[in-house]
């Protein structure tokens, strides 16, 4: 499987209906392609940052793949009529993708995060599935030395590269170099490597379960992400009641 085959729209940002298996499967097929392609995954935040920005939603519909990685979506998808059928969290989608990337022997490339973060993420995942090739380095490099930063993805013969620079700084530099990334399978990943790494830590089973992993984050990060979600949340909402409301008007006015 190459290409998603179901979409909804969401807010403005069209939304594959894809489950795990399916994403990796996705990727993983992309690994064995000449061009790149692009995964991003989708919360309410980036629907918010879409709908304020045509270019940061330009890019999010350039992308090849557009994954329900929060929550919210799969549950906007089905007050919208359609069905996602689970939510598809990077950090659960990580090790079902290293797992088959071992297996496949297909290599993996981390981008980004703090000094040290990617590298313990990369040892992480090596520990967990010992013969996953793999590599990474840090997202705090200066412009000057993106060439290299290119070139070491090249040398590593690269199948899977993760780009975690957070929103929209990821799929800005994914952009601006997308022709120069030699790995045909692109990920964005956002804070992933922190959690991989064990910097942070999930949120309990319980929280992830009603879809309120959300609300973790905000704790342990409230500088950070208080802003995002107590303003961010109700922005979307409002977003997709709106969305809502406009569908059942058309849908009436061709009754």
């Amino acid at each position: 499987m190459t290409r998603p085959t179901g979409r909804i729209n969401v807010t403005g940002v069209d939304v594959d209906l894809l489950g795990i298996d399916s994403v990796v499967n996705t990727i993983i097929a992309w690994t064995n392609q000449d061009t790149s392609r692009v995964a991003i995954g989708v919360n309410a935040n980036v629907c918010n940052l879409a709908a304020d920005s045509p270019d940061f939603a330009r890019l999010v519909s350039a992308a090849d793949l557009r994954y329900a990685d929060g929550q919210s979506i799969v549950w906007a998808a089905r007050l919208l009529g359609g069905r996602i059928p689970e939510r598809v969290a990077t950090t659960d989608l990580i090790k079902p993708l290293a797992e088959t990337a071992e297996r496949l022997g297909k290599r993996i490339f981390l981008l980004g995060a703090a000094p040290g973060v990617a590298s313990a993420a990369s040892r992480e995942l090596q520990r967990l599935f010992p013969r996953l090739q793999i590599t990474a380095f840090h997202g705090y490099f200066p412009s000057e030395a993106t060439e290299s930063v290119l070139e070491n993805i090249s040398l590593f013969s690269t199948d899977i590269l993760l780009v975690g620079m957070g929103d929209p700084r990821q799929q800005e530099w994914v952009s601006c170099h997308r022709t120069q990334i030699s790995a045909p399978a692109i990920l964005t990943c956002g804070g992933l490597f922190d959690w991989i790494s064990g910097n942070n830590r999930r949120a309990p089973r319980w929280m992830i379960r009603l879809g309120l992993e959300w609300l973790w984050r905000m704790m342990i990060e409230p500088k950070r992400l208080t802003g995002r979600y107590l303003r961010g949340n109700p922005k979307f909402l409002a977003r997709l009641l709106s969305q809502r409301l406009l569908r059942k008007e058309s849908s009436e006015c061709h009754d």
